[in-house]
């Protein structure tokens, strides 16, 4: 059995700690230490030594900045076990601490003024709770943007419409008598998609991401018949090992049969493409339109599907969607290695 988790878990699981050893937090950081340092050699004024005082500054400011930030990064652990008061207040008292011992080392080099000691000191303590409050609160964000993210990707993998379950027991019963193989085949491909739907894991390889839409899109076209065409062309790439957020994109396969094919008056078509070139793979997934009969949408699963991808893959992704009289295609570029290492 499980162990239920201790308290010491909850406090980690809840820490509002931001990342200290993020490269975004220390570009933060450094954009910060650059604005100040400018802005304590302007109040200074001008005159020949402003350029020496601008470097001087700038070589104290960056000094504070970076060790505070290297002892908060090495410390992580501990101050994540700490009470949550105290994962508040004591990382603002470390770069408060760090200015007071590097402005002691300056006046023994004879770099610093002691009659400013404790004004450097007090701005240090401004400035490390209007920075740490704001780190607190840009993490914050990031937290509830994962959770918004999170729980769009549970809602968008429960979303296979009811319908289709429907049309798909309908298209089983009706093939059980005339094609008891294909009857079979469809009822593993509507298993497939429903162990997808409830699976825990939020992530599998492109290559099982396309084999669940060609999975659905297979039971649609056994459906529609002789209305619908399917045109596949994904040849298998060892970049089909990456990764991908589950079922984003059976709501674009969807779609297209929703809003392209079942109001159609006409036989239409699907396409799904895939490219490998220069470090990306490119998705294509479109369908044709009847003008006569256009069921236009809200656009509401074209849109979750890209903030799921950039949610997955920032801002390496891009994602484009091309709407026309007749046709709707849907472009994604996807990295094939992210900073992350291959996904």
């Amino acid at each position: 059995m499980a162990e239920a988790p201790t308290a010491r878990d909850s406090t980690e699981e809840l820490s509002p700690l931001p990342d200290f050893c993020s490269a975004e937090t220390l570009l933060r950081v450094l954009m910060v230490a650059v604005l100040l340092a400018l802005a304590v050699a302007l109040l200074r004024g001008g005159g020949q030594d402003w350029v020496s005082g601008l470097a001087l500054h700038a070589l104290f400011i960056f000094w504070v900045a970076l060790t505070s930030l290297l002892i908060l990064c090495a410390f992580k652990s501990p101050l994540r076990r700490l009470p949550l008061t105290a994962q508040i207040v004591v990382p603002p008292l470390i770069p408060i601490a760090n200015t007071a011992i590097v402005y002691r080392l300056a006046e023994e080099l004879v770099l610093a003024d002691p009659a400013l000691r404790w004004p450097v000191i007090g701005v240090a303590t401004i400035l490390s709770l209007v920075a740490m409050h704001y780190l607190y609160l840009q993490a914050a964000w990031q937290r509830e943007t994962q959770a918004v993210a999170a729980a769009r990707e549970q809602a968008m993998r429960a979303r296979l419409r009811p319908h289709f379950l429907y049309n798909s027991m309908n298209t089983i019963a009706g093939l059980c008598r005339s094609d008891p193989t294909r009857a079979e085949q469809i009822t593993l491909d509507l298993a497939d998609l429903f162990r997808a739907t409830f699976a825990t894991g939020d992530r599998h390889t492109l290559r099982e991401e396309l084999s669940l839409v060609q999975a659905f899109l297979g039971i649609e076209q056994t459906r529609f018949g002789e209305r619908l065409t399917l045109d596949w062309d994904c040849p298998d790439h060892p970049g089909m090992d990456l990764e991908v957020p589950t079922l984003v994109l059976q709501p674009l396969a969807e779609n297209a049969i929703q809003h392209g094919i079942a109001p159609a008056r006409s036989a239409g078509r699907v396409w799904i493409r895939c490219r490998m070139d220069s470090g990306r793979i490119t998705l294509e997934i479109g369908n044709t339109v009847d003008p006569q009969a256009r069921a236009d949408g809200t656009g509401t699963a074209t849109e979750a599907v890209r903030l799921r991808l950039q949610h997955a893959f920032g801002g390496q992704v891009h994602f484009e969607s091309r709407s026309q009289p007749d046709r709707f295609e849907v472009h994604i570029r996807l990295p094939l290695v992210t900073g992350e290492g291959s996904k």
